[in-house]
């Protein structure tokens, strides 16, 4: 007898199938050259940095200048400690451990504060200065670009007139309500080259909270960081 239709259809497709998952699995951006390796090496603490902070898009009427800059400084704070939680959450695992230590976040800010470097200024010293200062090898920087659309009023606003129209109409209506878009870089730097970078991207509107948002991009990068290698 010979095999069926269906039979012999499995019999290709499983193979090209499988195929297809080990090149998507080698093109993972888990994948990091073995250079990086050399380059990291030698590398025993790191620090993460303030996080830099940038506003673009639809800046609030009512936002004063030192408005802006204080809550700079607030969400720099929040990215900082977030990354600096989730590399040691996600770097020590039964399966993974991080090959360096952590230097706390809250030692990082002291130690930049005994040298006068605000939030502001750790964005634009150079490696080596602050490698100088935190007695670290390399220093693990962010960037966060917020780009602003809407207020979460006005989202809130599409999003039950979206609901309104749908129920009216009996089914779903799409109504662009994001008040945000989130353009994220981690990197590490050392001797004044960067060896390493990520970059994420993600939307809110007026019903993501802040938190969620902030956890779901720096766990990204702390699942991603070269420090993390399975045991």
């Amino acid at each position: 007898m010979f095999p069926d239709k269906t039979t012999h259809m499995k019999t290709i497709l499983l193979p090209a199938f499988l195929s297809l998952i080990m090149v998507i699995s080698s093109c993972s951006r888990n994948h990091v050259p073995s250079v990086l390796y050399q380059k990291i090496a030698k590398h025993k603490a790191i620090p993460i940095l303030p996080a830099e902070m940038i506003y673009t898009g639809v800046i609030p009427k009512n936002v004063k200048e030192e408005d802006l800059s204080k809550m700079e400084e607030s969400e720099s704070r929040i990215f900082q400690q977030y990354l600096h939680d989730n590399i040691l959450q996600n770097g020590n695992t039964g399966r993974y451990a991080l090959t360096v230590r952590v230097q706390n976040y809250t030692n990082t800010l002291q130690l930049l504060s005994a040298s006068n470097i605000s939030f502001h200024d750790s964005w634009y010293r150079s490696d080596e200065e602050l490698c100088k200062i935190l007695n670290v090898d390399a220093v693990i920087r962010m960037k966060i670009q917020k780009k602003r659309y809407m207020s979460d009023a006005a989202s809130m606003g599409i999003d039950y007139g979206r609901q309104i129209m749908g129920a009216v109409l009996k089914r779903n209506v799409y109504a662009p309500n994001k008040t945000n878009d989130i353009i994220a870089s981690c990197s590490i730097v050392s001797n004044g080259e960067t060896i390493w970078n990520d970059n994420y991207r993600r939307a809110a509107d007026w019903d993501t909270p802040v938190d969620y948002v902030v956890n779901n991009i720096t766990e990204n990068f702390a699942y991603h960081i070269p420090y993390r290698q399975r045991q």
